[in-house]
């Protein structure tokens, strides 16, 4: 269905000290000018809410990354248990897998054995590789397993032991002995498992913890001689999330559940497209009973047991009380690691297996799949609402062409399943046209970007087009230098977040990315959680994540903010030209209607040289060629301007400016960038670190001359190529920045402050449109240091603190730096 035209938004953003703000609504501007002392003023209209907050807006997404699965939040203490790994150095050079990796040969009691992994006569189809062991010398002989750096155990703890077994040409006693050890070689608890004999039969019991190690290994030996094959080895802890079977490990499990999260995007991420077409993941493998579900490997180089698999994904969104939200891919692999595309006429079994998943989701007992999932026991419905096809598919022909098949047999089979499609890569939504076209629910968009990014883009969905589909914002995190989960990159989130709030009839749902990173096993940060076997790190981005969930309110309720505007501030600028892949000649450079001599200009990179009054740069290889004036200009306004041709090459010009004496941070406008396919203005964040600020599609022609001009502005940058302006985006600092809702059920406006500046902001509060107010609110602080960093060694460096502040209809507080404020204001509404 179409989305409806929101009503009158409110105001989101307030700027402190002297720093610009321009409160929007929709279709009007309100910004006051404040007394000459620059106090800021917060007035909030209390008995006019807007648009209501979606009940889902934010959730989880899990994707099995950085070990968040096998050795993370599913409880399997065993590495491998199965004997299923293998080679990855194709793909993952390094990383040293093979089939009896994790597990060394056991001989004690002057026993021998040869240990070699088979698949002769395998426990199934889908678990082929088995361990083989022929002992030659009786005496206690078997195999160790090192677990995930080690197997833990906690002293008077359960642990459900099992394995398969089946033995050949056997004499003597056929016990097998599973025992935890620690560091030591000393039991920490064993169990006897009797029973096997000549066919694959399962054996379990209970090991009970005599006591604690964190640093044990698994052993399971055998005192009898033959030859013993052994499969699917487990111990796994009894007091699992909810006490489930095959279940979660407990603190992750609750260090979700506290989010409180409103829905569940699984499995990916990039993992559910796969390396290639034979590594996609594929539902139906990872269902059924866990022996006979079939392993696989995924892109970020390592192997998954399906342990966790549908079914568990099911019950965590039944356990946590989320709308799950299952990723299908759409006969389309990673388009990072060399694009493949299943051919038309091999697709429908791509597609039968979307309907499926629904079907195992949502069917009767008596269908093939609802079946199924009874047999596993949830004869119940899950109630599936979404599902999502795709994942940062690149805007090619091929996926053009194959995604309209899943929608449309996904709405003929099922009209009722709301369908999230995919906005393509980055903050520019190549395939949103695509995805208004197909008419679907909602959109998911992904970015990383910095800290900058996300305070600079908090009106981005201020001016979406409300008849189309809905956005998912289902993956983003800013990322501060060194990729660290600093209160800087958490308060820039925040920032986002207040302008997703005010634009939440757009934005549906929103989570972080990605959720889980093992200390010791990491291929991306940042991640929201961090773990190792014992220890659950909250990041400062959890806790605004937190926050926003736990504070989110009903509906949006307008605000707007007075600040002081008197003041006009300077620019500097040091202003220069490059290219990128490109060779180009200029003419005619003036700064504020000067003219300027580019031959004693500095060149970091690149083959600039005078011919015939004309500058040139000639190599087309150089990413970027750059030449800067050695002069700084300053004013109010600066003015540059440039004739500029492209003589070769991919794309077009840099036109660089606001660069300090150095040619350090500023700006450049990129005409022509991305081979020659848009334009943009490009800010450096730090050393050659640039980020996005504002962008369009865009192109130029070799060997035409363009008229380029920028006016920079303290408060706005214009850019125009032959008198057309391009860009007129106005470039205001970091600021404060505002959300305001009201939660009905208790009577209360949720004032979001929040402060990305290093000073802290006296503000006045107005509410508008109150009989009463109650004396004292609720407040929660999550500041510190900009740099500030929860670790294993600090945890808890920065958390919320919780108190109360005096409040009335109209009351002062000072916002601190750096912080991220909720204020929950107990009000009674005027009629």
């Amino acid at each position: 269905m179409k989305n409806q035209r929101r009503p009158q938004l409110g105001t989101l953003l307030a700027i402190g000290a002297v720093v610009l703000f321009l409160a929007t609504t929709l279709g009007s501007a309100r910004v006051a000018i404040a007394d000459p002392a620059g106090a800021t003023q917060i007035r909030i209209e209390c008995r006019q809410p807007t648009v209501p907050l979606s009940p889902h807006l934010y959730g989880l997404f899990f994707e099995d990354i950085n070990f968040g699965a096998d050795g993370g939040l599913y409880a399997e203490l065993v590495r491998n248990r199965s004997f299923e790994y293998h080679s990855l150095e194709r793909t993952h050079r390094g990383t040293g897998y093979h089939p009896l990796y994790a597990w060394d040969k056991v001989e004690r009691n002057g026993g021998r054995v040869t240990a070699q992994v088979v698949n002769t006569a395998p426990l199934n189809d889908n678990n082929r590789n088995y361990l083989q062991l022929r002992i030659e010398q009786p005496g206690a002989v078997g195999m160790s397993n090192s677990g995930y750096s080690g197997v833990t155990l906690d002293q008077g703890a359960a642990y459900d032991a099992s394995l398969y077994a089946r033995t050949e040409d056997w004499n003597g006693d056929s016990a097998i002995t599973v025992t935890v050890e620690d560091e030591d070689g000393v039991s920490c608890g064993s169990v006897v498992l009797q029973g096997a004999d000549a066919t694959w039969k399962k054996l379990e019991g209970v090991l009970t913890a005599t006591k604690a190690t964190d640093k044990g290994r698994l052993v399971v030996t055998t005192a009898g001689q033959g030859t013993l094959n052994l499969d699917m080895i487990s111990l796994f802890p009894q007091d699992t999330f909810n006490g489930r079977k095959n279940g979660l490990r407990k603190d992750l499990a609750q260090a979700l559940k506290d989010l409180n999260p409103k829905f569940l995007r699984f499995p990916g991420g990039c993992v559910a497209h796969g390396w290639g077409l034979d590594n996609i993941y594929r539902w139906k493998d990872s269902v059924g009973d866990v022996a006979e579900r079939k392993p696989n490997w995924n892109l970020w180089g390592y192997h998954q047991t399906y342990g966790l698999g549908y079914f568990e994904y099911f019950l965590l969104c039944k356990d946590l009380g989320m709308a799950p939200l299952p990723v299908i891919p759409v006969g389309v692999s990673c388009g990072f690691r060399g694009i493949q595309y299943v051919p038309i006429d091999q697709l429908q079994p791509h597609i039968q297996d979307a309907i499926d998943l629904i079907e195992f989701a949502n069917g009767p007992v008596s269908s093939k799949w609802g079946a199924v999932r009874a047999e596993m026991g949830h004869p119940e419905p899950f109630n599936l609402e979404y599902i999502c096809l795709g994942n940062e598919e690149h805007d090619t022909p091929g996926v053009r062409e194959r995604f309209p098949y899943f929608v449309k047999a996904i709405r003929e089979a099922h009209p009722e399943i709301k369908i999230i499609g995919t906005s393509g890569l980055g903050p520019g939504l190549p395939l949103y046209d695509l995805m208004t076209e197909l008419d679907v629910y909602s959109s998911d968009e992904h970015y990383y970007e910095s800290p900058d990014w996300f305070i600079r883009n908090q009106h981005r969905f201020d001016s979406f087009d409300r008849s189309k589909p809905k956005i998912f914002v289902g993956e983003y995190a800013a990322h501060d230098t060194g990729r660290r989960n600093t209160l800087f990159s958490a308060v820039a989130e925040a920032a986002y977040l207040t302008g997703v709030e005010r634009n939440a009839d757009m934005v549906d749902m929103t989570c972080y990315a990605p959720l889980f990173g093992r200390e010791d096993n990491s291929q991306w940060r940042p991640d929201l959680i961090y773990f190792d076997n014992r220890q659950v790190v909250r990041t400062t981005n959890y806790y605004v994540q937190q926050l926003f969930a736990q504070n989110k309110g009903d509906a949006y309720v307008p605000s707007s903010v007075t600040i002081d505007e008197s003041q006009q501030g300077t620019v500097s600028n040091t202003v220069g030209i490059g290219s990128w892949s490109t060779a180009i000649e200029v003419s005619d450079i003036t700064v504020n209607g000067r003219k300027l001599d580019p031959a004693g200009w500095r060149v970091s990179a690149g083959t600039f040289r005078m011919n015939d009054g004309v500058y040139v740069q000639t190599d087309a290889r150089v990413t970027p060629a750059m030449s800067l004036a050695a002069e700084v200009f300053t004013g109010e306004t600066v003015t540059y301007t440039v004739r500029a041709r492209k003589t070769g090459g991919a794309e077009g010009f840099l036109v660089r400016f606001g660069a300090d004496r150095d040619g350090n941070g500023g700006y450049w406008w990129n005409v022509g960038g991305w081979q020659n396919t848009r334009h943009a203005i490009e800010q450096f964040i730090r050393g050659d670190r640039r980020s996005v600020v504002v962008d369009r599609p865009g192109s130029i022609r070799s060997g035409q001359w363009y008229d380029l001009k920028v006016e920079h502005s303290s408060s706005r940058i214009r850019c125009y190529i032959n008198g057309e302006k391009v860009f007129d985006y106005v470039a205001k600092p970091a600021s404060i920045s505002v959300s305001t809702t009201f939660d009905r059920a208790a009577d209360e406006i949720i004032v979001k402050l929040v402060n990305p500046l290093l000073e802290p902001m006296a503000t006045s509060f107005v509410l508008d449109g109150v009989k009463q107010v109650a004396p004292r609110a609720k407040l929660i602080t999550l500041s510190g240091e900009k740099d500030a960093t929860n670790t294993f060694e600090r945890p808890d460096l920065v958390v919320p603190v919780h108190g109360e502040i005096a409040v009335a209809p109209e009351f002062q507080h000072t916002i601190p730096a750096m912080a991220v404020q909720f204020i929950r204001i107990r009000v009674e509404v005027l009629p």
